[in-house]
């Protein structure tokens, strides 16, 4: 006899639909339902906290370029900060490129927009209540009091309160579906709908798909929808 109890991803694929239509944003029913906590591989506290610093850095580094301070004695002011976080080693490809000096302009801007991925992996380790409807841009002034705060790995981990499983799939979940909005919108030559910031919510769910497991490199993280 089939069991008619709902699982896990089922109840989230409802739990998010009903966010969807209290906020009028479109939506399809049979988009997929994302993974169960028993089958995720959810990135641990270390790891999570090593990007947090990476990503934060780099932007600062790519600031300074853009506002012409950037240049060998800025590099090794940042080199030595990811040191002081056991992060050095973690730099990506994309990162690495940046502090080389020979970055884009346009390459430049689109790490700016990693403020709003760092804002969810620092939302993971319990520094951010909650992560507010897509709509405006992250507090930038608050993302950067969290590591400067904490001037070592230590010290950010110690203060860290991760969320759970459950929680961090709730809101993998719900990007995945306001992510498919903008995109279909897009793809129709219209703006996104419900007030969505179309940059904030790719942002987010390329941040949510490396913690849940889905990617792992931050570089190139699918956003599938």
């Amino acid at each position: 006899m089939l069991s008619d109890k709902k699982t896990e991803g089922e109840l989230r694929k409802e739990k998010s639909i009903a966010f969807l239509k209290k906020k009028e944003v479109p939506y399809i029913e049979h988009l997929p339902m994302i993974e169960d906590s028993a089958s995720v591989k959810m990135k641990g506290p270390e790891v999570i906290a090593k990007r947090m610093v990476c990503t934060l850095l780099t932007i600062q580094y790519a600031f300074d370029i853009m506002q012409g301070n950037g240049g060998e004695e800025g590099r090794n002011f940042w080199f030595a900060m990811l040191e002081d976080y056991e992060a050095l080693e973690e730099l990506t490809e994309k990162e690495k490129h940046i502090f080389s000096g020979s970055a884009s302009e346009e390459e430049l801007c689109a790490m700016t927009w990693k403020y709003e991925a760092y804002w969810v992996l620092a939302w993971a380790l319990g520094f951010i209540e909650e992560l507010d409807y897509p709509e405006e841009v992250c507090d930038c002034d608050r993302a950067i009091e969290i590591v400067r705060d904490r001037p070592e790995l230590s010290l950010l981990l110690q203060a860290a309160k991760p969320r759970g499983t459950q929680g961090i799939l709730d809101e993998a979940d719900l990007i995945y579906r306001l992510d498919w909005a903008c995109v279909d919108a897009r793809i129709k030559g219209n703006e996104a709908p419900a007030s969505l910031n179309a940059d904030v919510v790719v942002e987010r769910h390329m941040a949510l798909n490396w913690l849940i497991g889905y990617d792992d490199d931050w570089d190139n993280v699918s956003t599938d929808t």
